[in-house]
């Protein structure tokens, strides 16, 4: 995982999310922090130059601030990969605010696998999967929709986000079933 992740940077809020990275993959990961959602020009113009010759992944709070830089970030380069902290993990054990500096080292290197294996999006789930699973366009569907992306690490979603973030993930209708199984 060591090689991989020299061609990686990323993106982060701050110096404690790097702190916290660097506890779980060493002292040579790479980071751009973004300084909060006030992201100045010169570091939007870093990530965008970045992303011409390295992977980044984006990793923010699992809050409105968080939400708000994503969405900052992806307007300037849409294809960056992305990294979903549900608010259970990045919660903090004493008190502080909600964030990755709070999350624990095992389960980032867990979160990290999933793009350490061969990244390849899959079309396998469709929308009309969804809304046989009761995922989408139907009363509850937005509260089981919750449960499953804070359970597969997905972030905050809408329906047409949660089918794009399932197929970026690669997650198998069998994945899916299983996660819907683990609720009840």
């Amino acid at each position: 995982m060591a090689q991989e992740l020299k061609k990686t940077i990323f993106i982060v809020e701050g110096k404690n999310d790097t702190a916290r990275l660097r506890l779980a993959f060493g002292d040579s990961i790479e980071t751009i922090e973004t300084g909060g959602s006030k992201i100045r020009s010169a570091v939007l113009d870093l990530i965008e130059q970045s992303a011409r010759d390295r992977e980044l992944i984006l990793l923010t709070d699992p809050d409105f601030q968080g939400e708000r830089i994503r969405k900052i970030v992806l307007e300037r380069v849409p294809n960056i990969k992305q990294l979903f902290l549900n608010k259970i993990d990045g919660k903090p054990n004493h008190k502080g605010s909600l964030g990755v500096e709070h999350a624990d080292p095992k389960l980032l290197k867990k979160l990290l696998g999933k793009y350490v294996k061969e990244f390849s999006p899959t079309l396998e789930i469709q929308r009309s999967d969804l809304v046989d699973f009761g995922l989408i366009d139907g009363a509850g569907s937005a509260v089981l929709r919750k449960k499953i992306s804070d359970q597969l690490h997905l972030g905050n979603t809408n329906g047409k986000q949660f089918l794009k973030r399932l197929q970026m993930f690669g997650i198998t209708k069998k994945e899916l079933k299983e996660a819907i199984k683990n609720l009840e």
